[in-house]
C-alpha cells in the first residue's frame, strides 16, 4: 500500500474515518479460543464463525435439547448431511452443543448469504426444479414434434404397416441405442471426434447416474471417502465432461467452417451454461474438501443457477440435439430398411431413396395450397 500524502487525506479526515469505523455495528472475526472445538469443526463451515448462520441457520443460543442436537448431527436434516461418529465423536458433539448454546445472539451478524439461502430448503429447491423441468419438457416436446412433423410421420405410417410395426419398432429402438447413444456413424467417420463427443455425452450420463445412485445409497449426502465408488463416479464423469466441453469450445474457436450462420449463438449458450454447471460443481467439492467452507454457499448458488438456466434454455439451444438427432437418425435408418425390403416401391423409386413419404407430404401441401377444397389422395409416379 503506497503512503497517502496529507494533501489527499488530512489528519482530521483520518480521525473521522476512524470514528466511523469504530461506530459501525460490525463484528470483526476474532480468533477463537484455543480450546474451542466448534471453530475447527465442520459445523462452523455451514453455521458461521459466530454461529449466526451461513449455509445453515443460526444456532447460537440454540433452543434444542442436547439429545435433539445430537440426533440432527447424526441423522442430518433438510440439506444438512449426517455426520459420522468417526468425524465427530459423541463427546465432541456434546462439547460443540455447549459452545454454541453459550454464544451470544446478535441478529446483525446473520449474513446476507443465509437470508438468501434460507429459501433454498430441499422442498423449495425441488419445487423450483419441478417447474423448470416441466417448462423445459413442454417446450422441448414442442420443438421435438416440429421436427417429427417435418419427417412426415403420417405418410410414413402406411409404409410402416406394410413393413411390420413390431419390426419397425425393433429397428428404431436398435438405432436409438447404436446410432443415437453410441454414435456409431461418428465412430466410423472420425474416431477422434467421437472421443471428444463421448467425453461430454458419457460424462454427463455418468453425472446423472451418480446423482441417482447417491440418492439411493447415500440419501443424507454424508461425506464419503475420496476413493469411494460413489465419489469417484461423479468426479471422473465431471472431469470427462469438462475436458470435452473445453475441447469443443477450442474447436468452435479454430474451425472456420463450424458456423452455419444460424445456431452458433445458441450453441455457445449451451456450452457456456454446461461449463458453468460443471465448474461450479467441482468448486463446491474442492471448497468443502479444503475446508474453505465460507465459499461453499455462494458457489453452490452459482451451481444451482447454472443448472436451472441449462434446463430452462434447453429447448432453445444446442441441448435439443440430444433428443432430435437420435430421433431423426432412427427414422432415417427405418426408411433405409423399408427401401431394402421392397414393400413400398415408392421408397426405392424416389430419386433419393427413402424420402418418398417426405415428397408425398410436400405434394399434399402443394395441392392444398392450389385447391383448399382438395381432399383426395396424392399419388406420386416416378419415371426413369
Amino acid at each position: 500500500m503506497p503512503p497517502t500524502p496529507e494533501s489527499d487525506l488530512s489528519d482530521e479526515d483520518m480521525e473521522l474515518i476512524f470514528e466511523e469505523l469504530g461506530a459501525a455495528d460490525i463484528e470483526i472475526a476474532k480468533a477463537p479460543p484455543p480450546d474451542e472445538l466448534y471453530a475447527t469443526s465442520s459445523c462452523m463451515g455451514c453455521h458461521g464463525l459466530s454461529a449466526m448462520g451461513g449455509l445453515g441457520p443460526p444456532i447460537a443460543q440454540t433452543k434444542l435439547t442436547e439429545e435433539e442436537f445430537h440426533q440432527i448431527v447424526r441423522k442430518g436434516k433438510g440439506m444438512m448431511p449426517a455426520t459420522k461418529e468417526s468425524e465427530l465423536s459423541d463427546e465432541q458433539v456434546a462439547q460443540v452443543y455447549q459452545e454454541v448454546k453459550q454464544k451470544p445472539w446478535d441478529e446483525n451478524l446473520i449474513p446476507l448469504a443465509f437470508k438468501v439461502g434460507q429459501f433454498l430448503s430441499t422442498k423449495n429447491v425441488a419445487i423450483v426444479f419441478l417447474f423448470v423441468t416441466l417448462f423445459a419438457f413442454v417446450f422441448g416436446t414442442k420443438v421435438w414434434l416440429y421436427w417429427i412433423r417435418l419427417s412426415a410421420p403420417k405418410q410414413l405410417w402406411s409404409a410402416v404397416k406394410k413393413f411390420g410395426v413390431l419390426r419397425a419398432f425393433g429397428i428404431a429402438t436398435w438405432s436409438l441405442i447404436v446410432d443415437g447413444f453410441l454414435v456409431a456413424s461418428l465412430w466410423r467417420r472420425n474416431k477422434m471426434r467421437w472421443f471428444l463427443h463421448g467425453l461430454i455425452l458419457y460424462g454427463f450420463v455418468g453425472l446423472m447416474l451418480a446423482d441417482v445412485l447417491i440418492q439411493i445409497f447415500n440419501p443424507t449426502r454424508a461425506e464419503m471417502p475420496l476413493f469411494d465408488p460413489l465419489k469417484l463416479l461423479p468426479i471422473l464423469s465431471g472431469v470427462a465432461a469438462l475436458a470435452g466441453v473445453f475441447a469443443v469450445m477450442v474447436r468452435y474457436r479454430t474451425d472456420e467452417y463450424i458456423d452455419n450462420g444460424v445456431t452458433q449463438g445458441r450453441d455457445f449458450l449451451f456450452l457456456n451454461l454446461l461449463l458453468n454447471t460443471l465448474l461450479s460443481g467441482f468448486l463446491v467439492v474442492v471448497m468443502k474438501r479444503t475446508g474453505l467452507t465460507g465459499w461453499v454457499q455462494p458457489i453452490y448458488l452459482w451451481h444451482l443457477a447454472s443448472v436451472l438456466l441449462l434446463l430452462a434454455t434447453a429447448p432453445f439451444t444446442r441441448f435439443m440435439h440430444v433428443w432430435i438427432v437420435p430421433t431423426m437418425v432412427a427414422l432415417t435408418r427405418l426408411c433405409e430398411e423399408i427401401v431394402k425390403s421392397g414393400v413400398e416401391l415408392g421408397f426405392s423409386r424416389e430419386p433419393s431413396p427413402g424420402r418418398h413419404h417426405k415428397s408425398q407430404r410436400i405434394a399434399e401441401d402443394l395441392m392444398k395450397t392450389l385447391d383448399p377444397n382438395f381432399d383426395g389422395p396424392v399419388n406420386l409416379r416416378y419415371y426413369p
